[in-house]
């Protein structure tokens, strides 16, 4: 098998789809490391294997340090892309379905926008309003189902995850205009690593205590979800004619979750779930198409 050949196949779409797929895996994986391993443990292994591999990667690529000046930048970045929102998932995943929380997810690209209105003054157009208000229908139907507001913690966790790779998503703006999008996400990945192990260094030798089968999946984790994942997805924005040929493809996650926890979980949908999740896609989907 050449791989060099295939890698000169692959296109925006292939490359993009990649990049879900592995996405997806993390919702439904979580939940069953969840299992046995707690949250604080499961995030601070799964970024102290990835720093150890982007390490690896840096020093391989001879990727520079960056300047000094932007290290506050960097521990921003680290924090809210991956420290903080690797916290929120984990608390969310312990009390929802990878179908609810995927769903949510797909939230982050308009929460990313209403940052923008309000840090920048960036405007977005009435279509860009009425799209959010769809999926904010949609978070409605997930609370209200049953006629009375029962806010699940987990959907809350997950509301501010989003807010936090919101967060991460604007600090881009500002990094990217010094330093690759690739070397951005690798030492924004290394710091978002340390902040975690330093916040609970015990939770490394945790690793000696937990089954063979969860270190397995928390180690694939820190592979193809953390690294791989942002590879492709970075490599698809490179070939893309248009960015939306690539974001498009997030609103294909919650349906490869959704099936993923109904094959491995046994996690059958609720009613609730699916009508609301499809409102707030529909809605994320037209936002999209404005932008």
């Amino acid at each position: 098998m050449d791989f060099k050949e295939i890698y000169k196949k692959l296109t925006a779409k292939k490359c993009a789809f990649i990049a879900i797929f592995f996405w997806a895996t993390a919702f439904v994986l979580t939940k069953v490391v969840l299992k046995e391993v707690d949250a604080t443990s499961v995030g601070v292994l799964r970024y102290f294997f990835s720093s150890i591999i982007v390490i690896f990667i840096l020093i391989k690529q001879k990727i520079s340090l960056p300047a000094l000046k932007d290290i506050p930048a960097f521990i921003f970045a680290g924090f809210s892309g991956y420290a903080g929102y690797i916290a929120f998932f984990n608390m969310a995943t312990l009390l929802s379905s990878p179908s609810t929380l995927s769903v949510i997810n797909a939230l982050a690209p308009a929460i990313t926008a209403i940052v923008a209105y309000f840090i920048f003054n960036e405007k977005i157009k009435l279509i860009g309003w009425f799209s959010m208000g769809i999926s904010f229908c949609g978070i409605l139907i997930l609370t209200l189902w049953d006629g009375v507001l029962t806010i699940n913690k987990g959907i809350l966790y997950m509301l501010v995850g989003c807010l936090l790779l919101s967060l991460y998503n604007i600090s881009q703006r500002y990094l990217t205009k010094k330093y690759s999008s690739f070397d951005v996400s690798m030492y924004s990945m290394l710091i978002g690593g340390i902040l975690l192990v330093i916040y609970s260094p015990s939770s490394i030798t945790n690793m000696f205590s937990i089954s063979f089968t969860s270190l397995i999946l928390i180690i694939y984790m820190s592979i193809f979800p953390s690294i791989i994942s942002y590879f492709f997805w970075t490599k698809a924005f490179e070939l893309a004619k248009s960015t939306t040929e690539v974001t498009s493809f997030m609103f294909v996650t919650p349906v490869l979750a959704t099936f993923m926890g109904m094959i491995i979980l046994g996690d059958i949908p609720k009613l609730s779930t699916l009508i609301g999740g499809v409102v707030i896609i529909l809605g994320m989907i037209l936002f999209n198409k404005t932008k």
